[in-house]
């Protein structure tokens, strides 16, 4: 099968699996529905949990996949890094803090504090930190924004771990956020995460010639016209806001900033009006079958599905590092 078949064939069948998985997901749990009664569930109880239970946390699913698979994309492409993720800034060690730090305080003091606000908020101080660290005359170096964001993540997991260590009973609320978790979604907490996404989204459909330009090198993207530096520094904040959103409404999720953009170029195309369609559809289709396995495998124990993306990113990483040499 040529390439080009390949990228028409992905460009047909990953759309068809989008809608797919939602059907598919909605009838999967530890209470199994058939696919017939979706739509005319028998009774109030089965119409509660497909509609209030199971359909928010798959959106959800689909929108953090998405989100995450295109912030990966984004970033892989105007860092020149096949291997940076979206928590390379330090989103993900921001937002584990500010939960912990929401979790310490709730039970130091025991008052209700939002979980979701703190996390939120050290997930975008840390990315503004590592950003801020790494600038050089309003141009940010590549090898800068890597150490700075190490830096900062480094800085952040410590006091991470001083907070679980000072306080043994934030350990199980903690351990459960940091390796991620969608139980108890609702549609209200959908609202943000999903006009974020796709107002990002739509903004890189839009400026798709940019950054295959930007691909191709950014000397070749300066002579074609393109503002680089303005481009990078837009995507920069845009992205991390993004992620900051996401994590703190799902926790820490691995691997699918980092794998899924690579698939998606394979079953694609690199050209970015296909790839960053590619890394949304399958973003969404790989963490809400993540999520299916998380709540399932161990039934009626759930799994963080931070755990499962990891067992299943990391064999997936290592085939596409092989083909891709």
């Amino acid at each position: 099968m040529t390439k080009i078949n390949i990228y028409k064939a992905g460009r047909i069948i990953l759309p068809v699996l989008f809608f797919l998985v939602i059907l598919i997901n909605l009838s999967i749990g530890t209470v199994k529905i058939p696919i017939s009664q979706i739509f005319n569930p028998e009774n109030e109880q089965i119409k509660f949990l497909i509609w209030n239970v199971r359909f928010p946390r798959i959106l959800m699913s689909l929108i953090a996949g998405s989100g995450l698979a295109l912030v990966g994309n984004i970033y892989q492409t105007i860092m020149k890094n096949p291997l940076v993720d979206p928590y390379l800034i330090g989103t993900s060690s921001g937002a584990g803090f500010g939960a912990v730090l929401a979790l310490y305080v709730a039970v130091s003091l025991n008052r209700t504090v939002s979980v979701n606000v703190f996390s939120f908020a050290f997930s975008l101080l840390a990315s503004l930190l590592t950003i801020i660290l790494a600038k050089r005359k309003r141009i940010i170096p590549i090898t800068h924004l890597i150490l700075s964001g190490v830096l900062i993540s480094t800085i952040f997991s410590s006091a991470t771990i001083l907070l679980i260590n000072l306080s043994r009973k934030t350990l199980t609320s903690a351990y459960v956020w940091l390796f991620g978790s969608l139980s108890g979604t609702t549609m209200n907490d959908l609202i943000i995460p999903a006009i974020s996404v796709i107002v990002l989204f739509s903004i890189a459909l839009i400026k798709n010639r940019e950054l295959d330009a930007i691909a191709l090198g950014e000397e070749e993207a300066k002579i074609l016209g393109v503002e680089v530096e303005k481009i990078k520094w837009f995507f920069y904040l845009a992205g991390s806001f993004v992620i900051s959103v996401i994590v703190s409404k799902t926790g820490i999720i691995g691997f699918v900033g980092l794998i899924i953009p690579h698939a998606a170029r394979i079953l694609t195309g690199s050209k970015h009006k296909y790839s960053l369609i590619g890394s949304v559809l399958l973003g969404g289709i790989f963490l809400s079958f993540s999520d299916t396995i998380s709540r399932t495998i161990a039934s009626p124990i759930e799994v963080p599905i931070g755990v499962v993306t990891s067992f299943i990113g990391a064999p997936l990483m290592f085939i596409l590092l092989k083909k891709q040499k």
